[in-house]
């Protein structure tokens, strides 16, 4: 069989694909550099209004994208534009605070951590200390800095366990793994392995702690997360995977959703969202969703998955569905 090989027009298109990468990777280490000094980050306020000046090619790759995704959180032409370079002037500002992170400096780190504010108006962090606790978080804000809040944040050595779907970048890796500089274990585990279920639910039985993010769409990036679980998301019908809540449901743990927000040339905050209390799957689904979806959309600019959103309205198929060649809704009704 003759193996397939691109088109000039594909290649050409990857080639590109690829040399804008490069050239953002470059840039953003470049900008890092600058950011060093404590003056640079006074003009990161003023980005979003900067970009809404400019040419809408060069307000992000993601701009477009945003701006048509925010139509669905009913704001008028102009608000979905200056949320739309809010969006890309954060995701800029955690690239550059990606590249300064002080992975190898505890101290510094520990600073860092600590100038972030936090909010948790109804005192649910100290109940993960007497009950069976899953803390799920949500791909807002500069997300890795929230696992760094919860970690430092407990007093006594733990274990934390830590599943992430991007385990093979050795820089989300090293990151995590610095935070064992706090006298703590973190164990780093792939989401995508079928193992990883079996791993958690052992780790919950000795008393670990669980760190997850739960806003993943079933597929994104031809790589499956998991289990669809239908819902809702803005009004439409979406899918989720279907981990974190049936896992919680499972082992009867309660769940505290929390996220962080990022702040343009500040540290930021840190939300303890809401606290779940252990019930049935579908509850703690429907009840983790209304919260998640709250939250978001008070302040969309910092949800990640933003440019992305299309990904959770796409109807996957659960394995046995794909395990037979009738289509899904027959399997639901059953053939008569």
């Amino acid at each position: 069989m003759t193996p397939f090989r691109p088109g000039w027009p594909i290649r050409r298109w990857l080639w590109w694909m690829r040399c804008k990468a490069g050239l953002r990777a470059r840039l953003v280490k470049g900008l890092a550099l600058i950011f060093r000094l404590k003056v640079a980050h006074r003009c990161l306020p003023l980005l979003p209004v900067v970009l809404l000046r400019l040419p809408s090619a060069w307000r992000g790759p993601d701009y477009n994208t945003c701006r048509q995704n925010l139509e669905l959180f009913g704001l008028e032409p102009r608000a979905c534009r200056l949320v739309a370079c809010r969006y890309s002037a954060i995701q800029l500002q955690c690239a550059i605070y990606q590249v300064l992170y002080p992975r190898d400096y505890p101290e510094r780190l520990r600073a860092w951590i600590r100038a972030i504010t936090w909010h948790d108006p109804e005192q649910h962090w100290p109940r993960t200390r007497v009950r069976s606790t899953i803390i799920v978080l949500a791909h807002t804000g500069e997300y890795w800095m929230a696992v760094a809040c919860m970690i430092e944040r407990c007093p006594a050595p733990k274990r934390f366990i830590i599943p992430i779907w991007n385990f093979n970048d050795p820089l989300t890796r090293r990151s995590l793994k610095s935070l064992e500089a706090f006298g703590h274990r973190v164990d780093i585990l792939d989401s995508n392995d079928p193992k990883t279920a079996l791993a958690i639910a052992r780790a919950l039985k000795r008393g670990d702690q669980v760190i997850i993010f739960a806003d993943l769409p079933v597929s994104f990036g031809g790589v499956r997360s998991g289990e669809p679980v239908d819902g809702h998301l803005f009004g439409r019908a979406a899918q989720f995977v279907k981990g974190p809540m049936f896992l919680a449901a499972k082992m009867k743990c309660d769940v505290l959703l929390a996220g962080h927000r990022a702040e343009l040339g500040g540290c930021g905050e840190l939300h303890v969202i809401r606290w779940i209390t252990r019930a049935a799957a579908p509850d703690m689904q429907a009840q983790w969703a209304r919260a998640m979806e709250s939250f978001i959309a008070e302040a969309p600019e910092h949800w990640f998955y933003l440019s992305r959103l299309e990904a959770f309205y796409q109807r996957q198929k659960t394995s046995e569905e794909k395990s037979s060649g009738l289509p899904g809704l027959l399997q639901r009704r059953g053939l008569r």
